[in-house]
């Protein structure tokens, strides 16, 4: 295989990002198995409220880093426009643009962001210049209100007053994000209705063009993780604002929120949460699943071709296709990762100790971000395939391990967890488990 033959399969395994419906690697993975290999089929799942409902619905949606949401929305947003079916118009807000997905969040960042991004789509199907629309639009009205408010934020705000450069500056500028949060919380029952009023015009001018309504899709806030000194804060910030139905957040028009997967531990309510591929049984023969397998493979067919599998693995490419599939527990993001691993190696066939190195530095991942206290309580995890949360400092420990997808969810006719492979091999968590099972009794709590 020479170079730029591994160029393009490098980077038709690239695993950032959403694949739109239109890309030949966007595969539907839910049809797969007379019961789909993630419990459901999700665009339907999604899609069936909106589609029937009269009222405005606001949805909540989660799941692991790299299980396809970003993907699966592309595709919830691409049916919902067809004219056959709802015929909304769908307004992605991708959160990683317009917020600061590292610290604390709050309900003025996403509310505007919401209103001037839908005010940006409305124009563009109006044919007009969303730019211009910006700087006359709802940010310079919702300017004019704060500077009128407290005179001394016009002397913080860098550049002009328009749409980009407000949303930049709430991105960017702690201090700046602040000053405006503080004034919009004071008065925050005057800018919800304000906002809300201007989604109604929005939905009517969406109307006036053919459609049916507006659609909000809010991706990528399931990325608010925060760093090593403010993850907790970030998390609580989450938890504060998705509560108890999200009432700040609801608006005239459908709209969807993506969330944090370990908010699905504290009080979020009907929180759709995303499985990966299943590919065993939840009993403890851990039976295989093959429908899980055929569409991980097609997900690898879809970005490198069996022949070329053929030369990077060699004649036994099927078995150490699985076997690799294995190794990630149907993760899809970690599949297509870990065939861009194979590409970069540069070997053909890849020889079995370069093959098996692959795994041993997925353990070693794993392992470096599991506290040495958490292992009992995994092990519990690992034996019940639940959730067990008897303490505050267990559902701590959960938050950090949901997040970084040591944990997994996948679903049958119910929901349930299992620990990621690369984990159930470390040598520590195997004398957990021997541990757990000599004594009978559950784990202690881990120490935060």
């Amino acid at each position: 295989m020479d170079l730029a033959e591994r160029r393009k399969y490098y980077n038709t395994c690239k695993y950032d990002g959403k694949i739109e419906p239109g890309d030949s690697r966007n595969l539907d993975i839910d049809r797969f198995g007379e019961r789909p290999v993630r419990g459901v089929n999700w665009v339907e799942r999604l899609a069936s409220p909106v589609e029937l409902s009269d009222e405005p619905l606001l949805l909540l949606f989660t799941g692991l880093r790299g299980s396809g949401k970003s993907t699966e929305l592309a595709r919830l947003a691409a049916r919902l426009e067809k004219p056959a079916g709802a015929h909304l118009l769908t307004v992605t807000v991708d959160a990683e643009d317009v917020l600061d997905v590292t610290s604390e969040i709050d309900i003025p960042d996403i509310i505007a962001t919401i209103v001037s991004e839908t005010e940006r789509r409305v124009r563009l199907v109006e044919d007009r210049s969303p730019e211009h629309a910006l700087r006359d639009g709802y940010i310079t009205r919702l300017w004019d209100w704060l500077t009128r408010t407290d005179v001394s934020l016009a002397s913080m705000q860098v550049g002009i007053p328009s749409g980009p450069s407000f949303v930049a500056d709430m991105k960017t500028n702690p201090a700046f994000r602040q000053k405006v949060r503080s004034i919009i919380t004071s008065r925050l029952p005057a800018f919800l209705s304000e906002a809300r009023k201007e989604m109604v015009t929005l939905n009517d001018r969406a109307i006036q063009q053919g459609y049916r309504g507006l659609m909000v899709i809010y991706d990528s806030l399931e990325k608010l993780r925060g760093t090593t000194s403010n993850y907790t804060e970030v998390l609580n910030s989450a938890e504060r604002i998705f509560a108890s139905s999200a009432p700040y957040l609801q608006l005239p028009v459908h709209v969807l929120y993506t969330v944090p997967p370990a908010l699905v531990t504290r009080r979020i309510e009907h929180v759709e949460f995303m499985p990966m591929i299943k590919l065993h049984e939840r009993g403890p023969e851990r039976r295989p699943w093959e429908p899980g397998f055929a569409a991980a493979r097609e997900l690898i067919r879809c970005r490198v071709p069996d022949e070329a599998l053929g030369e990077l693995l060699g004649p036994s490419f099927e078995d150490r296709l699985r076997q690799l599939i294995v190794w990630t527990g149907g993760y899809p993001r970690e599949i297509v990762r870990l065939l861009r691993r194979i590409i970069e190696l540069n070997e053909f066939p890849t020889s079995d100790s370069s093959f098996r190195r692959i795994w041993d530095e997925l353990q070693d991942e794993y392992r470096k971000v599991i506290l040495e206290d958490a292992f009992e309580w995994l092990a519990r995890v690992a034996a019940e395939r639940y959730l067990v949360l008897p303490s505050e400092e267990h559902r701590q420990v959960a938050d950090l391990m949901l997040n970084n997808n040591v944990i997994m969810r996948y679903l049958n006719e119910q929901d349930w967890f299992d620990l990621h492979p690369a984990v159930c091999n470390l040598p520590m968590l195997k004398a957990a488990c021997r541990a757990s099972e000599k004594s009978g009794a559950s784990p202690p709590a881990p120490q935060s």
